[in-house]
């Protein structure tokens, strides 16, 4: 609602990070390329994910990561970049904790995205000139019920995909992943 009624103008960035230290393993699903382990399959979903819903496909991926000893990606970032001129720059971390928040910078101001921003209950709008403001978003559960409760809305309307994430997004999202592990060379 806050981007619609355009509070902070043109957006121009995205920079939202997700990451935690795991124990080493390397038998276990983060850290066994078998399992398809690495940060941007596990944690880095969220923030690729983050960005579309704000700019839909990138025109532009560049990535850069952080291979550990078994070869998958423990540490990533990438910058992607849209027609509209817009950028994000994302991480994602299985071997390095991260604040877990999210900036949206316009040209009017920033929408700063409380930890963790995945399910973030605050949101501040902060604009030149004008004091913060700080928002209130109660969630209730984990957030993954809003993502049940959306299925079994799509099943009950005999749906077969949800017009808040199309499939054809999903498919965006991890075609996204997929150029940017191209570019690390990291294969399954």
């Amino acid at each position: 609602r806050l981007l619609r009624a355009n509070a902070i103008g043109d957006i121009r960035l995205l920079q939202a990070d997700f990451g935690f230290r795991a124990p080493f393993n390397p038998q276990s699903r983060l850290f066994a390329p078998e399992l398809g382990g690495g940060a941007l399959l596990d944690v880095g979903v969220y923030v690729v994910s983050f960005a579309s819903m704000i700019f839909g496909k990138p025109r532009d991926i560049v990535g850069l990561a952080y291979l550990g000893d078994t070869g998958v990606d423990e540490l990533c970032s990438l910058v992607l970049k849209y027609d509209c001129g817009a950028m994000a720059a994302i991480s994602a971390a299985i071997s390095t904790s991260t604040p877990h928040e999210a900036n949206l910078l316009g040209s009017e101001g920033r929408l700063r995205i409380h930890a963790p921003f995945y399910k973030a209950e605050k949101i501040s709008l902060i604009r030149p000139g004008k004091p913060e403001e700080i928002l209130d978003f109660p969630i209730t559960g984990n957030g993954y019920n809003y993502e049940a409760a959306e299925v079994a809305r799509c099943l009950r309307e005999g749906l077969r995909e949800s017009e808040t994430l199309p499939l054809d997004e999903t498919l965006q999202i991890m075609r996204t992943m997929d150029e940017a592990r191209r570019q690390w060379g990291l294969k399954y």
